[in-house]
């Protein structure tokens, strides 16, 4: 098979294939599946698997400076990251103290206007949390639980702002529907019709959860 691949088995029934932002093959297959069985799965997907490997090369969001952490995105915007005794988010540089200081930059300087810009899309839709956080997360971009608690990955503030109203919208809708049902997306695009775009266009920035702590 000419495409590099991790092969997950488990007690499932049905294969499914992931391709990551950095164009990482997961093959998730049934317990007993073969080598040989993943690999004709993973050739009936050749198109889609192109597909995926182009769009990801299309105008990378994440370039060698962030990776580096020589730059970072504020609100969709680059700025420098400069080293120092703080850790703070202003108008012309993120400061830290080091790679754990992110966090705690933007928490402290942009926490508060993106908890206000939260509960606006909560006025605007009607929904509630329970509650809400933030946390580090390195493959997602929010959660909410069964008791309706959503959790908001910080480096969600790194995006622009309406992939972050997208995000909020998805988790405030997860407290009617547990689930990704045909249900659930409707509601999404009753507060966010272009939800499919904003999907796309997220996954562009997925490198960037795996930045940082």
């Amino acid at each position: 098979m000419e495409y590099t691949y991790t092969l997950i088995r488990s007690r499932r029934r049905t294969y499914s294939i992931k391709v990551t932002a950095d164009n990482v093959i997961i093959v998730r297959a049934p317990l007993y599946a073969t080598v040989e069985q993943a690999e004709r799965v993973l050739a009936s997907k050749r198109r889609w698997i192109e597909r995926m490997f182009a769009f990801n090369a299309e105008d990378p969001v994440v370039t060698c400076a962030i990776k580096n952490y020589t730059q970072v995105y504020v609100n969709g915007s680059l700025l420098p990251v400069v080293y120092g005794r703080r850790n703070a988010v202003n108008a012309e540089a993120v400061c830290v103290t080091g790679v754990k200081g992110f966090r705690s930059a933007y928490v402290g300087s942009l926490g508060g206007g993106f908890l206000d810009a939260f509960r606006a899309v909560c006025r605007a839709t009607g929904l509630e949390a329970a509650s809400v956080r933030f946390r580090a997360y390195k493959s997602m971009w929010g959660c909410c639980d069964a008791k309706c608690n959503v959790t908001f990955n910080f480096k969600l503030m790194m995006l622009p702002p309406h992939l972050q109203r997208y995000v909020m919208v998805h988790e405030l809708c997860h407290t009617l529907y547990h689930d990704h049902s045909a249900k659930f997306w409707a509601a999404v695009a009753r507060f966010v019709p272009e939800w499919k775009s904003c999907r796309r266009e997220l996954k562009k920035y997925a490198p960037l959860a795996k930045l940082y702590q």
